[in-house]
């Protein structure tokens, strides 16, 4: 059976309130939040959700760690960046009470992770890579912000609480080298198979990394449910808000008018440019699948999605990805796998309507599970919030 989980609530206002000030210049409004008299909002709806999460933000900055880099202390290291509100103990205290699990903001996004920050990784060393589609290709190193995932995984670990992964692809947020020759930002589009490669290794190596924290961390293998990061958004928002019926090849970011030719800071997306299809998400779905536990879910990940014919570019791909053909990756042959369909859900009093929103959660529910996954409500005034 179809189920809807409320899993990532963006309680930004309950963060911004009880916490804006961490550390020493911790706000007493904090004890709003941890005062016995306020109650739990996990244990509140513990009996209807199965995961009661809250949106945080831990920073990029300078780190520095003692001891192994799986399972030492990481700080701050105050030669650059300010640490936010996960950093803090004080905040994770009340994540703890709330919440049992987390979404980042950033920090695991591949601008943060790769850290190309002029969007040009035309310096950083390389190695050989073998995908398998056969093509032997050059790519980083290593992943500059590598001990960003550990660091946000320890907080998440002190505070107690699992982890949803935002984002394994995404059209924003991705240096704009990632997509060009020699990841230089001034270089040509790669081809598409060259693409497929550097897509494959990316999403190994995040989720390789992932998988050598937790088993350093006592957290157990494959087939337990036993995983910090229980569920990844393999791909986010690559449907467009102007989609026409997904009969027509105008639906993918990209293809539209509202989208095509358009930088991704603009609307537009390299991912389309170089595919001209959704060959890129179906395979986003098959590497995730080859290279992460079976039992941490899968996601795709989308805004607006109670827009008619943005639901029905939804419910398309998501058919397509679960209908995929087998492919032999990392030498096993697997499927594209398809758990659950996240509606963002920035919702206000005006729109969407119920019945809007109802429709497209029994659309995506006759597929797969269903997420809630950045829950936010928008009201003009306070009087309007409280009547809705």
């Amino acid at each position: 059976m179809k189920k809807l989980l409320l899993v990532s609530v963006l309680f930004t206002s309950l963060l911004a309130v009880s916490c804006s000030q961490p550390s020493n210049g911790i706000s007493r409004s904090q004890d709003n939040w941890l005062a016995d008299s306020v109650p739990s909002i996990k244990q509140t709806y513990s009996d209807t959700f199965d995961y009661i999460g809250l949106a945080v933000e831990y920073g990029n900055f300078g780190l520095k760690c003692t001891g192994n880099k799986y399972t030492g202390t990481y700080t701050h290291d105050k030669s650059w960046g300010t640490p936010s509100e996960l950093y803090y103990s004080e905040v994770q205290q009340g994540i703890s009470k709330h919440a049992n699990t987390i979404t980042l903001g950033n920090e695991l996004k591949p601008q943060f992770l790769l850290q190309w920050w002029d969007g040009d990784g035309s310096s950083q060393p390389t190695a050989k890579f073998t995908a398998s589609n056969g093509q032997i290709i050059q790519v980083p190193d290593k992943l500059n912000g590598e001990a960003l995932i550990y660091a946000t995984l320890n907080a998440a670990k002190n505070a107690g609480v699992k982890m949803r992964g935002h984002v394994l692809t995404w059209h924003s947020q991705t240096p704009e080298g990632f997509f060009r020759e020699k990841y230089s930002k001034d270089g040509a589009l790669v081809s598409k198979e060259v693409m497929t490669a550097r897509h494959e290794w990316y999403i190994k190596t995040v989720l390789e990394c992932v998988a050598q924290w937790e088993k350093a961390n006592g957290y157990a293998g494959k087939g337990t449910g036993n995983h910090l990061i229980w569920a990844w958004d393999v791909v986010n928002e690559a449907m467009a808000d102007d989609a026409s019926d997904p009969s027509t090849d105008s639906w993918l970011r990209g293809s539209t008018a509202g989208t095509k030719d358009k930088d991704p800071a603009n609307g537009g997306s390299r991912w389309y440019e170089i595919y001209k299809n959704e060959e890129f998400i179906i395979n986003a779905f098959h590497f995730a699948n080859a290279y992460a536990p079976a039992d941490v879910k899968l996601c795709y990940n989308d805004y607006n999605e109670y827009m008619a014919n943005k639901t029905s570019s939804i419910e398309h791909i998501a058919r397509l990805i679960k209908k995929g053909e087998e492919q032999l990756i990392a030498g096993k042959s697997v499927s594209p796998r398809l758990d659950a369909i996240a509606m963002q859900s920035h919702v206000g009093t005006s729109w969407p309507s119920i019945s809007e929103y109802e429709s497209a959660l029994k659309k995506f529910l006759a597929i797969a599970d269903v997420h809630v996954s950045e829950l936010d409500f928008n009201a003009e005034t306070q009087q309007a919030a409280e009547k809705a």
